[in-house]
């Protein structure tokens, strides 16, 4: 039987507690073969920044500028295929890191191919470092979102990039792969009978109710990656902060509701936008609107790397404008979308193809990635902060001030239709992208 590696990255997703409950509709321990695999503490090694690591590789520079440069183009890809869409988010970071741990399973040219397209300035050993202090940093300074034995969030905030994999037991691990993914991405990996009556139940028991429906037997790897966070602002909008007005949207006019604070202002000559810090986590929002002569289309297809790093390299403290942005939500329909298309349109051409090199992985010589897929996440954006699930809009509440000592002379209206994103502060690498039109 041909054995097919099944990738899904699905975001928007709500992880559950790992037990180790022996229930026919939860994984056991001995299922859970990432469980008794410890991660190295030898910072120099790992990377790992909730161990201690107080400097970032010495690669890190290389690894943010093209990580991005990966994201941004996935982004454009997306667009493409995607722009009947008016509104859309996804979390490319996501991508990013189970790529990382795939090029650990891939060998020789696989592994190469796979790196490069991530970034051509590194080799498989800095992109794990890079990767591990990436996702440890984040996860240092902010909770994982997860809920307590009431089903309660008790942390203000979080934000949680998890990945999972799920091998049919017809798999053999080698062990030098669950090692690396200990010490540098911390991926579940599970293993069971994807056959067995309960295997829906049990993924479902990690992933949340209903996120799987079927399980083909004939699979052998699923990826499923889950995002979600939730976070206030750091500067709080004014009581009176919100105000009706239209959006001019390709489709019409819109009828929207607009907050309005003093944010810093970023610009090239094709764009304009602002940045807004969120209070707990290492995070910040960006919103871009392009020229008024330009369609946001155009505009995207011209977005690379160089033209975000000028949007980014323009912010100054002192340049603020008065930025009036809309108050909106995208809710994802739960669909796997495939990333195929958009992953070879990057680089990643031979992956999907039966010449992938997998063995690092396991003995098996004719394991191949089926697709790569995405659920998109949920968000939304108010003037409390920025949550997904239904269960952190729950947690939303007002924070709003009476009074703002910035003043800024200019003024920014997001009133056409404009891209959005959350961007970690320390690398400016984006975790969700996402386009706006009401």
């Amino acid at each position: 039987m041909e054995k097919i590696i099944s990738a899904l990255l699905c975001a928007g997703l709500i992880a559950a507690t790992f037990t180790a409950c022996s229930s026919a509709d939860s994984f056991s321990d001995k299922e859970q073969l990432s469980k008794g695999v410890e991660r190295s503490t030898d910072t120099e090694t790992t990377f790992n920044y909730e161990d201690g690591a107080v400097t970032a590789p010495t690669e890190y520079n290389s690894f943010s500028s093209e990580v991005s440069d990966f994201e941004l183009k996935l982004f454009r890809n997306y667009y493409k295929n995607n722009s009947d869409k008016k509104s859309f988010v996804f979390a490319p970071a996501n991508t990013t890191l189970t790529l990382g741990l795939m090029a650990n399973g891939a060998a020789k040219q696989s592994q190469t191919n796979i790196v490069n397209a991530l970034s051509d300035e590194l080799v498989i050993d800095s992109l794990n470092q890079c990767s591990s202090y990436f996702q440890s940093r984040l996860k240092a300074f902010s909770s994982d979102g997860t809920a307590d034995e009431n089903g309660k969030n008790t942390e203000k905030a979080y934000v949680k990039l998890n990945q999972s994999y799920f091998f049919n037991d017809t798999v053999d691990i080698r062990k030098n792969f669950l090692t690396a993914n200990a010490n540098y991405y911390g991926t579940d990996i599970f293993r069971f009978v994807f056959s067995d009556q309960n295997a829906v139940k049990k993924m479902n028991s990690v992933l949340g109710e209903n996120a799987i429906t079927s399980l083909d037997n004939s699979n052998n790897l699923l990826c499923i990656s889950s995002s979600d966070m939730y976070d206030e602002w750091l500067n709080a909008y004014k009581d009176d902060a919100v105000a009706d007005g239209t959006f001019y949207s390709e489709s019409g006019e819109k009828s929207v509701k607009y907050m309005t604070s003093v944010e810093n202002y970023i610009h090239t000559d094709k764009a304009q936008g602002v940045i807004k810090y969120m209070r707990n986590t290492p995070v910040k929002f960006a919103v871009i609107i392009p020229n008024e002569d330009t369609s946001l289309e155009s505009y995207i297809s011209s977005m690379t790397y160089l033209e975000y790093s000028d949007l980014l390299d323009s912010f100054k403290i002192t340049t603020l404008t008065n930025a009036s942005i809309p108050e909106f939500s995208i809710t994802s329909d739960s669909t796997p979308k495939s990333l195929k298309t958009e992953l070879e349109n990057c680089g990643l051409t031979d992956i999907f193809t039966d010449s992938i090199n997998l063995s690092n992985i396991t003995l098996s010589d004719d394991l191949f990635v089926n697709d790569i897929s995405e659920i998109q996440p949920s968000i939304t954006v108010n003037t409390s902060g920025v949550g997904g699930s239904e269960k952190v809009k729950a947690t939303v509440v007002a924070n709003t001030l009476k009074s703002d000592s910035k003043t800024a002379d200019s003024t920014l209206k997001f009133d056409r239709p404009f891209i959005f994103m959350l961007i970690d502060n320390e690398s400016n690498i984006p975790l969700y992208i996402g386009t706006v039109d009401f």
